[in-house]
């Protein structure tokens, strides 16, 4: 049950944010009455913490488990449509509610960081400058991720595949 609220919570939040989503919102979607709720997360503020968490986990490990640059940008693309915990992390992270704007952006930064470092250490071999690849690469991702919260998918995809092909030309040349 606990899961249930979660993944139904996290599709809401994602949708509509924090704001625009009430726990009788989750609770109906559950299938369950809205003091149920209650017996595994003590309030709304509580849940959205649970599954930022949640979220942000998933994501380091992602980034942690790949050796696939390009595979990671365009797997975001497929995670935005199919997967209401990614859609909620990158939702929250462009727009978190006041009471975990620090906290949220703090750990955004962290992913951001967790990326980069993740580049660096997969062109550490190539004659370019992994430092900026790395700075780069968060900016293309960065680029996506506007377009999938603002635009459209064909955007993304476009976006991508024309950020992706210049990253390959400059940072990818001498990579064994």
């Amino acid at each position: 049950m606990k899961e249930s609220i979660k993944q139904a919570a996290a599709s809401l939040f994602a949708e509509y944010g924090y704001a625009g989503t009430s726990l009788a919102q989750i609770s109906e979607n559950v299938g369950i009455k809205k003091p149920s709720i209650y017996a595994h997360y003590k309030s709304k503020d509580y849940l959205f913490k649970c599954i930022f968490q949640d979220a942000f986990n998933a994501e380091m490990k992602r980034v942690g488990e790949t050796n696939d640059l390009y595979g990671l940008l365009q797997s975001c693309l497929f995670l935005y449509d199919k997967d209401p915990l990614f859609r909620f992390f990158l939702t929250s992270s462009f727009f978190p509610p006041d009471f975990l704007r620090e906290h949220i952006l703090k750990q955004y930064n962290s992913y951001l960081g967790a990326l980069e470092a993740k580049v660096k250490a997969l062109l550490n071999r190539s004659s370019v400058n992994s430092d900026d690849a790395g700075v780069m690469y968060t900016i293309i991702l960065d680029s996506v991720f506007v377009e999938l919260c603002y635009g459209t998918r064909e955007r993304s995809e476009k976006r991508l595949n024309v950020a992706w092909r210049i990253f390959e030309q400059s940072f990818m040349k001498g990579r064994e």
